[in-house]
């Protein structure tokens, strides 16, 4: 009876051509893969910071909420449109009051800052008010001012493909 005292056959392939380490290696690679991405879309995605006035911000809501009362008062109602690059507003009123020189549409987005859009508009003869620029469709917050700050028209609405719309006091 013979014994065979040899080592039992091994695998002699060097290690990385192994199975079982590149596995073992994989799975934290593929962790820190996934977390690069996180970030690079953290960074891509930044939430809007809260502005350092915040404070001063808030308290100005009442001034607002005052101009917009005021033209509530007066009845104050603006019809826009958009014809290419132009802007096209008329302004009217249940109270006689002089016309401002110039009136401040301001698009503000609801979540994005950076699409924020202001366009000054400009008191023509014929009654109406022109500026250049080109409505954006979608969901916005409207603010319309004259030159002055004496009143102010707030909405939020859509603005569709024909680019019109109207604000009224308190509306």
């Amino acid at each position: 009876m013979s014994h065979d005292l040899s080592p039992p056959p091994s695998d002699e392939r060097p290690w990385y051509r192994q199975f079982w380490p590149w596995f073992l290696i994989l799975l934290p690679a593929t962790s820190v893969v996934g977390g690069i991405a996180l970030v690079i879309i953290a960074v891509k995605n930044a939430d809007d910071v809260v502005a350092d006035s915040w404070y001063k911000d808030g308290r100005a809501i009442n001034r607002s909420m005052d101009e917009e009362n005021l033209a509530a008062r007066l009845g104050i109602t603006l019809a826009a449109s958009a014809q290419g690059d132009a802007l096209q507003a008329r302004l009217s009123s249940d109270t006689p009051f002089p016309p401002p020189a110039t009136l401040t549409l301001a698009l503000r987005h609801p979540t994005l800052a950076a699409q924020d859009r202001i366009f000054p508009l400009a008191h023509q003869p014929d009654g109406t008010y022109r500026g250049d620029g080109d409505l954006p469709d979608g969901r916005w917050v409207v603010t319309v001012s004259p030159g002055d700050g004496n009143w102010q028209l707030y909405s939020m609405g859509v603005i569709i493909r024909n680019g019109r719309f109207t604000l009224s006091a308190g509306g």
